[in-house]
This record gives C-alpha cells, structure tokens and sequence, in this order.
C-alpha cells in the first residue's frame, strides 16, 4: 500500500504542472483581483480540490471491488493494466506529444456549472466557505491526470485504500496549485515546456511499470490458484490410493 500511495503522491507532484496550465489561470485571477493574495482562501481551495478527489477514490474502490468480486484477479489484472495506459496516455499529453482529449470538455463541463462565475464571486469575498466550494467546483472538472489517478485507485478495489490514494494524489497538486501565480509569472514558456516534456516522460515510466505489475499479478495470482488446486487433489489422490 505504501508503494501504492507514493506512486499517487508522485503523480500529483508531476502532474502539478499541468495543473497550472488547466486551473492555473484561474487560480491567479482569483488571487490577483485582490490587492494581496488571500492564503487562507488558497490554501482551504486546495483542500476542497482534495476532499472531491478522495470522494471519487472512495466511489472507484468500492466499484473497483465490486468488479473483483465479479471476475476475480483476471479483472484486477485488467484494470491496473488500464490504469498504466492511462497513465502513458496523459504522460505523453503532458509531455506535448499528444493532443488533449479532455480540453473541449473541460471547457463545457466549467461553463455548465458556471465556474467562471463562481470564482468571480468567491474572489470578492473574505469566506472560508466559498473558497472551499469553490475547491470542490474545481475538482469535478475533466481532467486526464485525474482519471489516470482514479484508475490507480479502481485496480486497488479498495474503498477505504482508493480514497486514500487520490488523498495523496491530491496532496502531491497542493505544491504547484498553491504557488501558480508566482510560478505562472516566473517560468518562461521553453522552461515549463522542458519541465513538461520531463514530467511527462517520468510519468510514462510509471504507467509502464504500471502495467508489468498488473501481468506480474496476474501470474502471481495465476500461479497461487493452480497451487490450489493441486493442494486440494492431492488428499482425493491419497485416498485413492
């Protein structure tokens, strides 16, 4: 669980740029229409972002034990392989090599729920409360780092586990998300984009290792259930004998 759970952590440490890049902007125009940025209407947005991804985690590992409960370890084995493609999907989309699937959605699932008007609102405003619903807003826009993240969390068919997952997953956005309008003013265009390439290229690894750990369960568990059934013959043989 532990490699589990750094690998999440991870994640959102590599990920955080792209988070600058989709919610970033909207971040610093919050923080820039005060006269100084307001840290604890940051730092509690933060957490509202978290709270909506240990949510999802939680639902993806109850769903995710459903589905073993259903088709045991093959389907286990099937769905931490799809975690790793999803991982290698949004690495190479992180790193430019991949056009982005999610933009257009993004782009209508934030006009739907009128985030834009949200965060003009809560910006004017000294409330705890708002900053927060504002996190939780945030966190339910499309994103590829996300889904990659929940598909970690689907193959572990654990509620409790998952939840906590995407808990860390989140912790690992904090950095770059709490410091994105100082970041978005310093990194020149060519320093993010080879910060990008790199993250993206790291969190390809990830998903390939991903994925050779999905097989290697897959034979594990393979192995472990023949042993099984030899084990449960062998008294029937003795018998016989």
């Amino acid at each position: 669980m532990l490699e589990a759970l750094t690998m999440m952590l991870t994640m959102g440490l590599l990920g955080g740029l792209h988070c600058i890049g989709m919610c970033g902007g909207l971040v610093s125009a919050m923080c820039m229409s005060r006269p100084t940025v307001w840290w604890p209407g940051l730092v509690i947005y933060q957490f509202g972002r978290v709270t909506t991804y240990s949510l999802f985690g939680l639902v993806a590992g109850l769903f995710g034990g459903m589905l073993g409960d259903i088709g045991g370890w093959p389907l286990l084995k099937g769905l931490a392989i799809f975690a790793g493609l999803l991982m290698i999907i949004f690495g190479l989309n992180l790193a430019g090599w991949l056009p982005d699937p999610l933009r257009r959605l993004t782009a209508l699932v934030s006009a739907r729920i009128g985030l834009a008007a949200l965060a003009r609102n809560v910006a004017q405003r000294a409330s705890l409360s708002g900053w927060y619903v504002m996190g939780l807003a945030n966190g339910l826009l499309p994103c590829g780092l996300v889904y990659a993240a929940l598909g970690l969390a689907l193959a572990s068919a654990s509620s409790a586990g998952a939840g906590l997952m995407m808990f860390c997953f989140g912790l690992g956005t904090i950095p770059s998300m709490l410091f994105a309008p100082a970041l978005l003013r310093k990194l020149t265009p060519q320093l993010r984009g080879w910060m990008l390439r790199i993250a993206g290229v790291i969190l390809v690894v990830l998903g390939v290792m991903t994925m050779l750990r999905g097989g290697a369960m897959h034979m594990h568990q393979g192995a472990g259930h023949q042993q099984i059934m030899q084990d449960s013959a062998m008294p029937g043989m003795h018998d016989h004998m």
